[in-house]
């Protein structure tokens, strides 16, 4: 799929800037990359559906697959030689494009361990999931912007799959992941709402209906289909669900969402996920 948007659709002045720089750098290496986190969910709920999260992001995610770090170090290396960029001390993954807009550049691939996370190295004491990494950005939206240049953005479904990973690995830190994943279920089923009608007209029959359960059912077929053979990523977000829902009213992700998202109540979200969840372990 692709789609075009113009740079008022990116409500930052820098960021077509920073996307433009990194388009002419990884077309100069021959290195795709991805466009993902609150970013990619910006371009798409803003951008071209035109709505508007309550939390604005001022960074920019991109995910790029690699060998080993050697790799990363290189690229590190190259892009801080270009005008405007320099690297953060502190945080490996962390750039700064003109002092003021950060950029994370997070590696996936043949650089992860064999448990899907990656290890910032030398000390390796921080792990990251990148579960899921690999199908995500296998299917990816073509954004043109103001018809100069194009770049890879996740798709719903797929940034929803990321956040899933990243709440698990920081859920006790923040909670904008879980906030994400809310806003992708509640606008989910407006937003394929044609495809739902005809493909999908099952989701209608169910007593008691919901726009959010809805949206949540259809979002769960989707992520399995992305997810394709990769049983192992998909048992692995059973599990990420599953263990929120045996906590019951302790669970940090449905008081994450009823923190973000005022309208939802308790009884909607765990039915939203319980139905999501059930979605992920049909056998078709």
């Amino acid at each position: 799929m692709s789609c075009n948007i113009s740079d008022e659709d990116l409500n930052n002045p820098l960021l077509k800037e920073l996307l433009k720089e990194l388009t002419e750098f990884f077309r100069a290496i021959d290195l795709e990359f991805y466009v993902i986190g609150a970013t990619a969910r910006d371009i798409i709920m803003s951008g071209i559906h035109n709505l508007t999260s309550v939390r604005r992001t001022a960074d920019l995610d991109i995910a790029i697959a690699i060998k080993d770090w050697n790799k990363f170090e290189q690229i590190s290396k190259e892009l801080c030689e270009i005008e405007g960029f320099h690297k953060s001390n502190k945080q490996k993954q962390l750039f700064w494009y003109k002092r003021d807009f950060k950029l994370d550049i997070l590696p996936f691939g043949e650089v992860a361990k064999a448990d899907n996370n990656i290890f910032w190295p030398p000390e390796e004491e921080f792990a990251m999931s990148v579960v899921g990494f690999t199908e995500v950005t296998n299917i990816t939206l073509d954004v043109t912007i103001d018809n100069e240049f194009t770049v890879k953005v996740a798709s719903l479904p797929g940034i929803f799959i990321l956040k899933l990973a990243a709440f698990n690995d920081r859920k006790n830190k923040t909670n904008k992941d879980a906030d994400d994943m809310a806003f992708i279920i509640e606008n989910y089923l407006e937003i394929n709402i044609e495809r739902a009608a005809t493909e999908h007209y099952d989701i209608y029959e169910v007593k008691n209906f919901n726009t959010f359960t809805a949206g949540a059912t259809l979002l769960g077929r989707d992520i399995k289909s992305i997810l394709g053979e990769n049983f192992d990523a998909i048992q692995n977000f059973i599990q990420i669900i599953e263990e929120e829902l045996k906590m019951e009213d302790e669970s940090l992700m449905v008081n994450q969402i009823i923190e973000t998202h005022k309208s939802l109540k308790y009884d909607k979200i765990v039915e939203a996920l319980n139905t999501l969840l059930q979605e992920l372990k049909q056998k078709k």
